[in-house]
């Protein structure tokens, strides 16, 4: 009901010709409104079944970068908030129905409550969709991330937030990303669940392990020199793949597997593919687009290893 329509309404209710009229436009809102906002809202909640696994870590991560906390604002509340404003809508609109079919609609008493319940329902679902929509949207397109650790010195520091893009990600060496890190570390001791890191190989590129000794060796991607790793670092990646690459010096990355780093790559300074091996590129959230946070640094910085 827009703004004009309100006003006629509000000016016409202590004219008893109109009472009726009014009655039945009100009841018409208060059946019909409901219905439209049920049917964006089961489209809503079909798409969001289907991409549950993807929606779960996203709630979680737009809830750590918001709260610090992947609980506050999860997929628990998502699905809540979702349903809640459905089963409004679905006891406004039955209530109504009930309500019209044994209500005098000549009667001024009747139209001034069915006015005051359509101000009521619209205001509170107006304010649930929005809020619903927001946050679907956050999740889905451009989600903000919080960055917990030193891994990423000096590129990106501890409590740095950024912003990353969701839609038709396709890894690229070099990019930062962000994947959920569930499968390749100890749920019971890592500082949160989302890791921070950069693509050193995707699918196709040539893996190049050259030993300098037997403890470690210069790790090469597409004969582009990337660390001095440890051999024990080295079979740690080739053990996360098919048992065919052990042993072997020189390779091709596999379909649908990460080779990830952190910049900060001082002993200790990241934990990454040198501790867990490739990562599944179904894991990726999303590739970092720039820095939001602190706004003193906003931007997307250059690459400064250590």
């Amino acid at each position: 009901m827009n703004k004009r329509q309100k006003s006629k309404l509000k000016s016409d209710m202590t004219h008893e010709i109109y009472i009726e009229e009014n009655n039945e436009f009100i009841f018409k809102k208060l059946i019909f409104n409901p219905l439209l906002r049920i049917s964006g809202m089961l489209i809503l909640l079909i798409f969001s079944l289907v991409n549950n696994h993807r929606i779960t870590k996203l709630a979680a991560l737009t809830s750590n970068a918001i709260f610090s906390s992947e609980k506050i604002l999860g997929h628990v509340t998502y699905y809540s908030l979702l349903g809640v404003t459905i089963g409004i809508c679905i006891i406004v609109s039955l209530g109504s129905c009930i309500f019209k079919s044994v209500a005098d609609l000549k009667d001024i008493v009747v139209l001034r409550k069915a006015y005051q319940i359509y101000s009521i329902y619209d205001f509170v679902v107006f304010i649930f969709s929005t809020f619903l929509c927001l946050f679907f949207v956050i999740m889905i397109l451009i989600t903000p991330c919080n960055i917990s650790g030193s891994s990423m010195e000096n590129t990106y520091q501890d409590g740095d937030r950024v912003l990353l893009w969701n839609i038709g990600y396709q890894p690229k060496d070099g990019d930062v990303i962000v994947f959920d890190s569930a499968k390749y570390t100890n749920t019971y001791t890592r500082e949160s669940r989302f890791y921070i890191k950069r693509i050193a190989a995707k699918e196709k590129d040539i893996i190049t392990y050259v030993p300098l000794d037997i403890s470690r060796g210069h790790l090469f991607v597409n004969n582009t020199f990337i660390e001095t790793i440890q051999r024990s670092q080295y079979n740690t990646m080739l053990h996360s793949l098919d048992p065919e690459y052990s042993y072997t010096l020189k390779f091709t990355v596999p379909k649908n597997k990460i080779l990830v780093l952190g910049d900060n790559r001082t002993p200790g300074g990241s934990h990454d593919s040198r501790a867990f091996g490739f990562i599944d590129e179904e894991e990726v959230i999303g590739k970092v687009l720039f820095r939001f946070y602190p706004f003193s640094k906003i931007g997307n910085p250059q690459p400064d290893y250590r």
